[in-house]
């Protein structure tokens, strides 16, 4: 059998550690408010760790009170994502205005599934540790962003099993990685939210920007094994790059590499040569630290957690999904200096 090597992504930022190994209301969390899934679904969760990667996103946070609601965001984002995977349209936007109206102000029915009850408990938490109401408005927003400039998006591609343009791909992807949700957990776990002014500065718009693109690319390199083997999965930057530019599976990884790293400069261009920010210069500066840290702890949870995430017993399959497929072909992560190594001594470095 053919094997692939991919790179593993790299960053000049530090790598921190957090003070938490575990935290035993997930469990009870996943038992108790997932059941609207089904067991196969739930157990393959229980294989995901997907604690860890909240931890190694917001490293830095210590007080279980301020973690608790951050990862109440992280469970039921993720699995959110994964089962509107596919939904018709007409059922995601009934279930995108719910979650915005949940996120708002809004407690679920009784009868209705468990992840918004996750989502009403997460926004009592928020409130009763301080964040503002224009915070609590921004996650809303950014949720309604997330479905239709980012799910709605990818479905009709997903459904017809074609590809976008890399342009269009990376602008679908800025939403649907969810990454524009994820970041404001950055300032839940800062115990402060950005004002307004300062949060929507270019400066900051476009580092939120490339922040969710390179996460998003970061995400496909994690997963292609799982979206090479499966149905429907064609929002992937390796795979568009390979039907945009006709080139082999290995020549497509090297080009979604430099459109990934040069993201990576431009970042740290932009926040190299800030504006100033005045009284908010430590705070934007603290900000940004955040920021370049999630990025490289949720890199470091594909790869160093053991999370089976991407791994044909872990993933999980949408509501409207299949399972995944054989390969004809292994695909195996390696660091970029032996992955450079195996492209020279093959010829195929482009």
């Amino acid at each position: 059998m053919k094997t692939v090597y991919v790179p593993i992504p790299s960053y000049p930022w530090p790598r921190v550690f957090s003070p938490f190994t575990e935290f035993p209301e997930e469990e009870k969390w996943l038992k108790e408010d997932y059941g609207f899934l089904e067991e196969k679904t739930r157990n393959r969760y229980g294989k995901q760790q997907l604690y860890d990667f909240v931890f190694n996103m917001w490293p830095v946070t210590s007080n279980p009170e301020i973690m608790r609601p951050i990862l109440r965001c992280g469970y039921y984002h993720t699995i959110m994502d994964d089962y509107v995977g596919i939904m018709p349209l007409d059922e995601l936007k009934a279930f995108a205005d719910r979650t915005y109206e949940i996120m708002l102000e809004k407690d679920p029915q009784p009868d209705e599934i468990g992840i918004f009850r996750q989502m009403a408990a997460a926004r009592k938490e928020w409130i009763a540790n301080g964040m503002p109401l224009f915070w609590i408005e921004r996650m809303a927003r950014e949720f309604q962003e997330y479905f239709t400039y980012g799910v709605m998006e990818e479905t009709p591609f997903k459904l017809s099993n074609t590809y976008p343009s890399i342009g269009r791909y990376l602008l679908i992807r800025m939403y649907s990685i969810g990454q524009k949700v994820f970041v404001n957990l950055t300032e839940a776990a800062m115990g402060q939210a950005l004002p307004v002014h300062i949060h929507e500065h270019p400066t900051m718009n476009r580092l939120r920007e490339l922040q969710s693109m390179i996460i998003a690319i970061q995400n496909d390199f994690a997963s292609i094994r799982k979206e090479l083997a499966t149905d429907n999965e064609t929002l992937n930057i390796i795979l568009v790059v390979m039907h945009e530019y006709k080139v082999p599976l290995e020549e497509a990884i090297v080009e979604s590499l430099k459109i990934h790293d040069e993201m990576v400069r431009e970042i740290d261009s932009i926040t190299t040569c800030l504006p100033d920010f005045g009284f908010y210069q430590e705070m934007v500066e603290d900000y940004i630290y955040h920021v370049k840290i999630m990025i490289h702890g949720l890199n470091a949870f594909y790869y160093e957690s053991g999370t089976k995430r991407y791994t044909q017993e872990g993933f999980a399959i949408a509501k409207y999904g299949t399972d995944e497929q054989s390969l004809d072909l292994e695909i195996k992560h390696v660091d970029r200096e032996y992955w450079i190594k195996n492209l020279k001594n093959n010829n195929k470095l482009v």
